[in-house]
C-alpha cells in the first residue's frame, strides 16, 4: 500500500464475484480520467508504483519551473523541478520530499486546468531529477 492524505491506502482482488456499489461510489470505466481505456497497451509501459517524482505533461508552452511548482506546492515539499521540452511539448519532472506528497499531488491535480492547459500526470521511473 501507499499512504494518501495521512491514510494507507491498498487495492486487493475482492474475494466476492460482483460488488453492490453504494451511493458514494464513483465509476471510472468509461472516463477520460481512466488512463487504460484507450491505448492501453501504449500506457501500460509507463505505469509504475508510486514514487517522489511525477511527469506532468500538456503544460502550456510557456510555463516556467515557478508557476509549476506554485500549482503543487499545497501537496508538499517540492525538493526540484525541471520544465523540459520534448517533441515541441512541455513537459516536466517534480521531486517531492515524500512518496506520499507526490501521490497527494497526482490525485489532486491530474487533469486539472493550468493557463488554458488540461495537465496530465503519472509517477515518473526515474530514481533523481
Amino acid at each position: 500500500g501507499t499512504m494518501l492524505f495521512g491514510k494507507r491506502l491498498e487495492v486487493n482482488f475482492s474475494k466476492h464475484p460482483n460488488i453492490t456499489q453504494g451511493p458514494d461510489t464513483h465509476e471510472y470505466m468509461n472516463s477520460n480520467l481512466n488512463r487504460f481505456n484507450r491505448n492501453a497497451a501504449k500506457n501500460y509501459r509507463y505505469c509504475c508504483s508510486p514514487t517522489r517524482i511525477i511527469h506532468v505533461s500538456s503544460l502550456p508552452q510557456d510555463i516556467i519551473e515557478i508557476e509549476l511548482a506554485s500549482l503543487l506546492v499545497e501537496h508538499g515539499i517540492i525538493f526540484n523541478c525541471k520544465v523540459f521540452e520534448m517533441n515541441g511539448k512541455k513537459q516536466a519532472l517534480v521531486q517531492f520530499e515524500t512518496e506520499e506528497e507526490a501521490t497527494e499531488a497526482l490525485v489532486c491535480k491530474h487533469a486539472s486546468s493550468l493557463s488554458g492547459s488540461v495537465v496530465h500526470i503519472s509517477f515518473s521511473q526515474l530514481l533523481n531529477i
